[in-house]
């Protein structure tokens, strides 16, 4: 099946549809149950596993992490309704060179945009960077072997992307006991 992927992905979205986003999050084969106390972890736990059994499904105890207070997923790091990026991936930009190579520098931006939510006024800071980035296929095979003479503009929009990346942002949870905008 050469769609398998997505088509698990809407399969087990479909199970799960009454607790995605309440408390219960998938991607590809993966499901990520938090709470804030331990008796509802369980509870839902045992809610998730019972629907997926009975779905079918079938589970890889190599895999299992349960009642985790921390966990690294999709680059970031978990912890207690925290959510920051990953500090493996994060040195990965601390230690990059400004390449003046035009394919070099557009990975860089495209990188730095998976972190862009943990970055206030992203946006402008990526701007003078942009014309790196191609926007067409002939572009993109035309900038893998292009050396580019980068303005101080670019050169300052690169190292304010670095220092942003080494601050520790958090993004926190919702609080529901306060009214959201």
């Amino acid at each position: 099946m050469t769609s398998g992927s997505a088509t698990f992905r809407r399969v087990i979205n479909h199970i799960l549809e009454p607790a995605r986003w309440k408390y219960a999050l998938t991607y590809i084969d993966d499901v990520v149950i938090y709470l804030t106390t331990f008796e509802k972890h369980l509870l839902h736990l045992d809610e998730i596993c019972t629907i997926l059994i009975n779905a079918r499904f079938h589970f890889n105890p190599d895999k299992y992490e349960i009642s985790r207070t921390q966990t690294n997923y999709l680059e970031y790091n978990i912890k207690n309704g925290e959510i920051r990026p990953s500090p493996l991936n994060i040195n990965g930009f601390l230690n990059t060179r400004l390449s003046q190579a035009a394919d070099e520098a557009c990975k860089f931006v495209k990188a730095a945009e998976y972190y862009r939510k943990f970055i206030p006024n992203f946006s402008q800071i990526v701007e003078p960077l942009r014309k790196l980035v191609p926007t067409t296929r002939t572009q993109q095979n035309k900038w893998q072997t292009t050396i580019v003479t980068l303005t101080n503009e670019e050169i300052k929009a690169f190292e304010q992307l670095k220092k942003f990346l080494a601050t520790d942002f958090v993004l926190r949870l919702p609080n529901n006991r306060f009214p959201f905008k």
